[in-house]
């Protein structure tokens, strides 16, 4: 809802507003007061000048908070264009399904796609993508079902409350619902109670594979996608350690194989008021390695890039 997720752009603001950097704006406007007064007295020592600039102390002090209410608002994208490539990266904090371009969703092994109290969360990324393009999981599940002809899986044995055919960790199906292209990539396994599991070797292994199959078989296009794993996959990581390995992952990806022009990694209001998330940090990180990251040539083709960690 908007009014929620404007709520947490305040949350955000306010805690922006009670860090150093308010109160560094704050003594900056009272700063340049004094320093005002120092060279006014010097130069118009016998004038009445200093003092009326003294007299407009409240004038700096609401300067220096307004100054720091505006420097203090939330940034809500970072960009930065990887070198030697025609790609730009982009974190942002916003609504994913708003956000332009192709999206990439998270799912499980048995892409089950149920939403219920036992299976698929309505609350979830892949639940909230059900409901806002496909009403229910039928339709959805056809197209998974012919996506995934073509793969092989193992039947799980016993009671679940899911199905029964375990694809690989990793396996992608894209689907193209309203004229909008998804891409499901499988990084968590479902138990037979419906609760998901995953690692961070399993998200480093389903990226990986993902970009591979975007770029043999996706359409060159914008990307977008969550923090994968961050929420009912329980990886244990903080979102931040997960940003970057899905940066590092994509930048190495990049280095084989041009297969979109721009990736969107979106993070959603909460996590960052909840979770206290930096973007200004993730920032920093991003612009290291899209300006250190060396793609080396040999014998005419290009070779694994060499991302700065």
């Amino acid at each position: 809802m908007n009014w929620q997720r404007e709520w947490y752009y305040l949350k955000i603001w306010g805690r922006n507003l009670l860090s150093f950097k308010a109160l560094s704006a704050v003594l900056s406007s009272f700063g340049a007061l004094w320093l005002s007064v120092q060279i006014t007295t010097f130069f118009f020592q016998h004038t009445p000048i200093p003092n009326i600039i003294r007299s407009y102390w409240l004038v700096f002090a609401i300067l220096g908070l307004s100054i720091a209410v505006f420097l203090c608002r939330p940034q809500l994208t970072i960009a930065c264009k990887l070198k030697e490539r025609d790609v730009t990266i982009e974190i942002a904090i916003g609504d994913l399904f708003s956000t332009p371009g192709a999206l990439i969703i998270g799912t499980n092994t048995t892409f089950d796609t149920l939403i219920s109290r036992n299976l698929i969360s309505e609350k979830s990324i892949q639940g909230l993508f059900t409901r806002q393009y496909y009403g229910d999981a039928m339709q959805m599940d056809a197209e998974i079902a012919t996506g995934l002809e073509s793969i092989e899986y193992e039947t799980l044995e016993g009671k679940r409350n899911g199905k029964a055919n375990k694809y690989p960790m990793g396996t992608v199906v894209r689907l193209s619902p309203k004229e909008r292209t998804a891409y499901l990539v499988a990084i968590a396994d479902l138990n037979e109670h419906g609760v998901a599991s995953s690692s961070f070797d399993s998200l480093k292994e389903s990226l990986a594979k993902l970009w591979v199959f975007i770029g043999n078989r996706g359409l060159k296009e914008q990307l977008v996608m969550p923090v994968l794993g961050s929420g009912f996959s329980r990886l244990p990581q903080p979102r931040e350690e997960i940003v970057r390995e899905i940066i590092k992952s994509f930048v190495a990806a990049c280095s084989e194989i041009s297969f979109c022009d721009k990736l969107t990694i979106v993070l959603s209001p909460y996590d960052v008021a909840e979770h206290q998330i930096m973007i200004q940090d993730l920032g920093s990180y991003l612009n290291h390695i899209c300006r250190y990251t060396t793609f080396s040539i040999r014998n005419g083709s290009t070779v694994i890039g060499t991302p700065v960690i």
